[in-house]
């Protein structure tokens, strides 16, 4: 039996999206999550909600995890 087997989970994930819920952003800061991003697929123009450049973003989930408010989701 070996011992690493194929992660199917990990290669669902980077079929999903990165969503931004403007609802759940609070738009009056620099995000924080913006800085976290490994490939810089996110961006933000003065204290806007994040923009996602989906052909950068690689579905890693780390904004989703650092994201205090909860506005980022990938789905």
């Amino acid at each position: 039996m070996p011992l690493f087997k194929d992660k199917p989970e990990a290669s669902a994930s980077q079929n999903k999206k990165l969503q931004v819920s403007k609802y759940r952003c609070p738009q009056n800061h620099p995000c924080p999550a913006v800085r976290i991003c490994p490939t810089k697929a996110m961006s933000q123009t003065g204290y806007a909600a994040p923009a996602v450049d989906d052909q950068k973003c690689i579905s890693c989930g780390k904004c989703v995890s650092f994201c205090p408010m909860g506005a980022l989701t990938l789905s």
